[in-house]
């Protein structure tokens, strides 16, 4: 594999869950680890998947209030004043899209806790690396920065 587009050792770290189940301090300590692009990779790979939790919620709540609105015509039509009408007030949603809504809503509350950690290491990675370049002492030699780009992780991001 090119050592251009290898994702770095680090990354090995976090794959699986163990990025998503670290404790706070070894997921301080994961983060500073990594370069700046592949925190803002990350950050806007979790951000991408947040958008499409909701997105699926959303499409499963309007299913769930099509599917009673059906039923409630569906009783109007067909003699809704009898003793069968309970049905439409009582009815219940299938469990397993509620388990799929509150799942996915855990999801994204994690991620979201994630993505609030990789902005605080982003912000700072760029603080530091703007102090850098702007100080007299630079450690760093000056292509650096073209440096970071050619060792940008593979596109598959960090595993959750």
């Amino acid at each position: 594999m090119n050592p251009a587009i290898a994702p770095p050792a680090s990354f090995g770290l976090i794959s699986g869950t163990a990025f998503a189940s670290a404790s706070p301090a070894a997921l301080a300590k994961i983060l500073d680890s990594l370069d700046l692009a592949s925190l803002e990779q990350e950050h806007s790979r979790l951000q991408r998947a947040i958008q499409q939790l909701q997105q699926s919620n959303k499409e499963i709540k309007e299913f769930i209030e099509l599917e009673q609105q059906e039923l409630q015509e569906h009783h109007q039509q067909h003699g809704g004043t009898e003793a069968g009408d309970t049905e439409t007030s009582s009815y219940e949603p299938d469990p397993e899209f509620m388990l799929a809504i509150e799942e996915n809503e855990a999801v994204i509350a994690k991620y979201e806790r994630i993505c609030e950690q990789l902005m605080s290491a982003i912000q700072s990675k760029r603080g530091a690396t703007t102090a850098e370049s702007g100080s007299a002492g630079q450690q760093e030699p000056a292509g650096s920065t073209d440096a970071t780009v050619e060792n940008e992780p593979a596109e598959e991001g960090i595993y959750l």
